[in-house]
């Protein structure tokens, strides 16, 4: 006798009958398959050899740079060198990528120490002052913290909300970017960022009344990384807090009830 089948074993044999049958069988679906397993790889590969690239070409300039002020503090009888960055040795290329990579730790360090940070905004506030450069800086800059998450501090800096788009029945990932006040009414506002899948630096700049903005927990990261795969990285859940809670304290703000 064959031992009577529970509900979860049932369950269990349609899952996998189903994975059987969705499982490729002809030459045209197999190449599909092969096709969507290598676009991830491609574009990754792509992506790699961007900054592989734009590091090398950093880097021969700065090679060149440094060789000629060797050469002109020590006094040395040697040719000025001229690194091209279409046609240096694996060896020259290693040395650009490098000293790329050591000149943006040594940015990132100035950066956070007192000294650095003084000398970056000595940096730039001129270069804020300069015709054209003064409204484009400043923009992306923003922007940049914005997509990173490393812009202000506590309830006032970059998040990740829920809002009510494209109408009130669909909600859409959005990071919030700052909070404005109208000085008629005194109504506060958000302005956040909605980015579009797959390209996050593209999207869309809303206002929304800040008691219509839903927070979330989700970190940045997490936000781009879902918004990126179109919602396949999203995690299994989302903490979400009672519209109306940002400004508050943050002990104050509780989870949204079901």
């Amino acid at each position: 006798m064959t031992p009577p089948q529970t509900p979860e074993t049932t369950v269990e044999a349609d899952i996998a009958k189903n994975r059987r049958s969705v499982a490729p069988k002809t030459i045209r679906g197999r190449i599909v398959a092969g096709v969507l397993l290598v676009i991830p790889l491609g574009v990754t590969a792509w992506l790699l050899s961007l900054l592989y690239g734009s590091a090398l070409w950093v880097g021969t300039h700065l090679v060149n740079l440094v060789s000629r002020f060797v050469i002109w503090a020590f006094k040395l009888d040697l040719p000025p060198p001229a690194f091209n960055p279409t046609d240096v040795t694996w060896y020259e290329s290693l040395i650009a990528v490098v000293l790329t990579l050591v000149m943006l730790y040594l940015l990132g360090w100035l950066g956070t120490n007192a000294v650095g940070r003084r000398m970056i905004d000595l940096v730039e506030h001129i270069v804020e002052r300069l015709p054209f450069v003064d409204t484009v800086y400043p923009s992306v800059k923003r922007m940049v913290q914005a997509l990173s998450g490393s812009g202000k501090d506590g309830d006032q800096g970059q998040r990740v909300v829920l809002i009510d788009f494209p109408s009130d029945n669909m909600k859409a990932l959005a990071l919030m970017t700052n909070t404005i006040e109208d000085a008629s009414s005194g109504q506060k506002y958000a302005t956040v960022f909605v980015p579009t899948t797959p390209n996050p630096t593209s999207g869309y700049m809303e206002l929304v009344p800040i008691e219509r903005v839903t927070p979330t927990d989700m970190s940045v990261q997490m936000g781009l990384s879902t918004i990126i795969s179109g919602g396949a990285a999203a995690p299994p859940s989302i903490h979400f807090l009672e519209r109306g809670s940002l400004g508050k304290p943050r002990e104050s703000q509780e989870p949204a009830k079901k």
